[in-house]
């Protein structure tokens, strides 16, 4: 016979376990964790943990500043060290055009009392001096912003879960639901069936394929992100430093010396895939030493792939589904989960008990591409996917 439980999560990364905390603080019931690996197997423990205040559109921006409070507040909340530090983070930019973005982008931190840095031209060199020697910048933008360890936050989250009494269920992989009429009743799992009229979809990338599994037909794609880290070297930089053209690419030094770095592929194809490749280390290695040289005495001593979920707007997919009542997303983090999920879970938290929406996140409504579904993820060029998730 089936286990009931208040409200299955299916995915225990950063966001099913956050959100299974937050629910435990507002005595919401009997909570189960549903894993079809281990904890943390997913995007939570295969990122660089950046928490950015700097985006792209306004009510991200408005977010992401409410979430790195959250996250300076987190370490007491969670009674650990979630290794919280501020190294600064820089967008860089590389060619006049850019810099329509650098513009909006700062005047949109101005307006949230973020005032950032603006650099142009040879002042750029000064603030990032590990940029000398490569392409010329044009300009940068920089926020004191913050990283965190994606193992101090799992450990931290997993070892409340299990203080909270959440039951937590490894190795066990969803292959269907439940449903009663034309709502959910439980999960069907290769452990056995669990009861339960609430579930909430907190896979991550995997998130599309549990949705195909309900039943639902949503927008969200898995995209391969893949990351190379070097031996620990002295100190090399002081920031951690992005840029979009001509392809994305990111690095930094972490507390441990070493460092983290990648650049994506534009034709990345969607689905599944975490496997690291000899072409991303190619790719990567010429497009960072093209833009920081210094960095080419370092040995790449490991790699690995992670992914991101992806929604065509760029932003998190959030809330019941008004066709499937008992069924709630949790997903499309787009590459901000750490940064921004344990404020969501927090306020997810509450709309799941209160049952009303918390004004923060309508932007995020899950329903928001209902008789959309078919709404084209855009890949390759950063701005591109912005400027036409706002035509949509």
């Amino acid at each position: 016979m089936a286990e009931r439980f208040d409200i299955a999560i299916i995915g225990g990364g950063i966001m099913g376990f956050a959100l299974a905390c937050e629910l435990s603080r507002l005595d919401y019931g009997r909570i189960v964790v549903v894993e079809r690996k281990h904890p943390g197997y997913g995007a939570t423990s295969r990122n660089i943990g950046r928490v950015r205040t700097s985006q792209f559109s306004e009510d991200l921006a408005v977010f992401a500043k409410a979430a790195f409070e959250k996250h300076q507040r987190l370490g007491d909340e969670l009674g650990c060290n979630t290794l919280f530090w501020r190294p600064g983070y820089a967008l860089v930019f590389y060619d006049a055009e850019e810099m329509e973005h650098i513009d909006r982008i700062c005047a949109t931190l101005k307006r949230l009392d973020l005032t950032p840095e603006l650099h142009r031209g040879a002042a750029v060199l000064d603030r990032l001096p590990i940029l000398r020697g490569g392409r010329t910048p044009v300009g940068c933008l920089v926020r004191p912003d913050a990283a965190v360890h994606h193992d101090s936050l799992i450990f931290g989250y997993l070892r409340q879960a299990r203080t909270a009494g959440v039951e937590i269920r490894g190795d066990c992989e969803v292959m269907g639901f439940i449903k009663s009429g034309s709502a959910i009743a439980g999960v069907v799992t290769t452990q056995g069936d669990v009861d339960a009229p609430a579930v909430v979809n907190a896979a991550g990338g995997w998130s599309s394929h549990i949705s195909q599994l309900a039943g639902l037909r949503v927008p969200n794609v898995p995209l391969r992100r893949e990351v190379l880290v070097t031996e620990s070297a002295r100190p090399l930089m002081d920031t951690m430093i992005t840029f979009y053209r001509p392809i994305e690419g990111w690095f930094h030094q972490t507390l441990r010396g070493e460092v983290v770095m990648g650049a994506v592929t534009p034709d990345e194809p969607s689905g599944p895939n975490m496997q690291s490749s000899t072409e991303h280390l190619k790719r990567t290695a010429r497009h960072i030493l093209a833009a920081a040289p210094a960095l080419g005495a370092l040995r790449v001593v490991r790699q690995w792939g992670g992914l991101y979920d992806v929604t065509p707007d760029r932003k998190p997919m959030l809330g019941p589904v008004a066709q499937l009542p008992g069924f709630i997303q949790a997903n499309g983090d787009n590459g901000r989960g750490i940064a921004l999920i344990p404020y969501i879970a927090e306020l997810l938290a509450q709309w799941i008990v209160s049952g009303k929406q918390p004004t923060s996140l309508a932007a995020f409504d899950a329903n928001r591409y209902h008789g959309r579904e078919d709404t084209a993820v855009v890949v390759g060029d950063y701005y591109a996917a912005y400027k036409s998730a706002a035509k949509g």
